[in-house]
């Protein structure tokens, strides 16, 4: 899940990002340290912040790093430097406000952003996170504020992070400078400060930063809850989910990847009970694709039909079966696809077909990668019948988002999806085969 907040200095942002992040246990991304981080290097560099030209060359020589220390507190780090105080200044801020314009570092900013936010649940803060770099977020907040109560809060943090600058500060001075970098912000032509479409608008003038921190909180965990399931679903996916746990001793493992909204669950194919397997470790309902003749027979067309099942053929149909699931994908739902086409003869990763990779540019939706061990052995390619026992997992991995791709050549696209899709199947598989400790990647 990605909650992405948003809104002016002062109006309680990061304060409010790290107490969400805190008490969901998800990972905070301060972006404003990021450009921050930027305006450092430039400076570093001895670069006019200026000149959007000599800016522009120096983000192929920009190494940012996050680390978390002893304590949790998180560290940033430019070529190895621990910048984490000097970003901070007004200097830098005042610097950062200048570099942010343009679009080539927003651009490649935002990359990192949602490189970095797409592989966990994660609280991202900024000014364009809901509106450019996060559209489909699942929470969305716009914070705003008084002017007057902004600049007394910015004075205050200012004072206790610099205590030697009380005399150089004042009051008035700040609340200036914020109101240009209002202007500014809401005035620009490259991602300009405004409130997203579905953001909820809390003014935090009157409020504390806990009840902010509530509200936002509230909010996540009725995006985060898995839908409702309908009772034949529900009883069915409960049925198969405790069979295969009693006889297949079914683990499923990286639920936490798992985000709300439309996907292409995306799975090895091994065995005839992946589409069982995968379906039951998801945690609300999904679609899947069925064989056409699978359809013909009334009473088990009925209900494989009330599961979610959607018929195709494989007789020239690939336009249709397209249709159907961008169809599907654009209603918000789940679908689950095997992307290496037919069944594995010998239990190792196939190919990648270059279907995948239309579907996620056409949709424009998150890849949700799965790896399924021990189906293979339990019903192979081979057998009529499976066995009447074994061990199978399910492993869900981080999602790969479409916005990576995005801007790329279409053929370039498609093999970068393709290629990544094919690693994420690899590094699920080392993971699980290592000893399945910690988190999957």
């Amino acid at each position: 899940m990605i909650i992405a907040i948003d809104g002016p200095s002062g109006t309680g942002k990061s304060t409010v990002a790290k107490g969400v992040a805190k008490k969901l246990g998800f990972t905070f991304f301060d972006t404003g340290a990021m450009y921050r981080s930027m305006a450092w290097w430039a400076r570093k560099q001895s670069v006019d912040v200026g000149d959007e030209q000599a800016v522009k060359q120096l983000l192929p020589s920009f190494e940012y790093e996050i680390k978390t220390d002893a304590t949790g507190n998180r560290k940033y780090f430019v070529a190895g430097t621990d910048v984490s105080a000097e970003i901070r200044s007004p200097e830098i801020s005042a610097l950062a406000s200048k570099i942010s314009v343009y679009a080539d570092v927003r651009r490649t900013l935002v990359k990192i952003q949602r490189d970095f936010g797409h592989k966990q649940n994660a609280v991202f803060e900024g000014r364009d996170m809901g509106t450019v770099v996060f559209p489909d977020a699942e929470v969305k907040v716009f914070l705003t504020a008084s002017p007057k109560i902004r600049a007394e809060r910015r004075y205050r943090e200012l004072i206790a992070k610099f205590p030697d600058m009380e005399n150089g500060l004042s009051y008035e001075q700040i609340l200036t400078d914020l109101e240009k970098r209002d202007h500014s912000d809401m005035t620009r032509a490259v991602s300009p400060l405004k409130k997203a479409d579905g953001a909820i608008l809390i003014d935090t003038s009157d409020l504390s930063a806990d009840e902010v921190i509530e509200k936002v909180v509230v909010e996540a965990k009725k995006q985060h809850s898995p839908g409702k399931m309908r009772w034949f679903y529900g009883f069915v996916y409960w049925t198969v989910r405790c069979y295969l746990k009693l006889f297949y001793r079914l683990k499923i493992h990286g639920l936490s990847h798992f985000r709300a909204g439309s996907a292409i669950i995306a799975a090895n194919h091994a065995s005839l009970f992946d589409p069982p397997v995968v379906s039951i470790s998801c945690p609300e309902e999904v679609h899947f694709l069925a064989k056409q003749s699978l359809f013909e027979h009334p009473l088990f067309g009925s209900l494989i039909r009330k599961l979610n099942a959607h018929p195709v053929t494989r007789s020239g149909a690939d336009a249709a079966t397209f249709r159907l699931i961008l169809d599907l994908l654009s209603q918000g739902r789940k679908v689950i696809l095997f992307p290496e086409g037919n069944r594995t003869p010998d239990g190792q990763l196939q190919p990648i077909e270059r279907g995948l990779a239309f579907l996620v540019m056409k949709s424009k939706c998150a890849i949700q990668p799965v790896y399924v061990h021990g189906t293979f052995e339990a019903w192979p390619v081979q057998r009529k019948l499976p066995k009447l026992c074994g061990k199978m997992a399910c492993v869900f991995g981080s999602p790969i988002g479409w916005e990576r791709f995005e801007g790329l050549e279409k053929k370039e696209a498609e093999r970068q999806i393709t290629e990544q899709m094919a690693q994420a199947l690899r590094d699920l598989k080392a993971w699980f085969e290592a000893g399945a400790n910690g988190a999957p990647p």
